[in-house]
């Protein structure tokens, strides 16, 4: 089976980027984990910032669109499937936060090109919860409301629940949090 270079420098840059922060990453510990040499690497990115980019938007951003486009999928319980996935903890790393977060905290306020993509992202993020609500309302699952306030609320209070189970080390903080948020969801739910 032929290697997957570009791939395996993907996973491995997003392993150490993930682990240590993009100031943090080590090129070195990227290069050796991905078992490539640094010419390599220039076959497929012009340096390790477009590398960590690439790699932020293939591992980070498809991940989020897929999680959310497949509760989009269904024929109905749109609520519900989304209540399932945000009480998933199975997909959160409550040790290492939340991918997206970490780079915004880290990058943002210094490199334009980490923010521009770190606010496609999380507006994204905000777009498919928005559009999960506005389907529970088109199919009648759910009564009208501001989709737009709403997926804000929700998108802030998953990365505010997140933070708090990594300060506290404890994933328990998330769970309480998402429980509230659920029933505050519900509570949109059409009798």
């Amino acid at each position: 089976m032929e290697k997957n270079t570009r791939k395996e420098l993907i996973d491995s840059a997003f392993d150490e980027i993930y682990s240590k922060g993009y100031q943090g990453a080590s090129l070195t510990t990227i290069l050796k984990n991905a078992k490539v040499h640094k010419g390599s690497m220039y076959h497929f990115f012009k340096n390790k910032k477009d590398m960590a980019l690439v790699c932020i938007k293939e591992k980070i951003y498809e991940r989020f669109v897929q999680r959310y486009s497949q509760i989009l999928d269904l024929e109905s319980g749109y609520l519900e499937a989304f209540i399932n996935n945000i009480k998933d903890t199975t997909q959160r790393d409550f040790k290492k936060g939340c991918p997206i977060a970490n780079i915004v905290q880290e990058m943002s306020n210094i490199d334009e090109d980490f923010k521009v993509l770190m606010e496609e992202i999380y507006q994204t993020f905000r777009k498919n919860i928005k559009d999960i609500l506005e389907k529970a309302i088109q199919k009648d699952e759910m009564n009208e409301c501001d989709t737009t306030k709403l997926a804000l609320y929700i998108a802030s209070t998953l990365e505010g629940a997140i933070l708090s189970a990594i300060n506290d080390g404890n994933a328990q903080d998330y769970i309480d949090v998402t429980e509230v948020l659920s029933s505050y969801i519900l509570s949109f739910k059409r009798s």
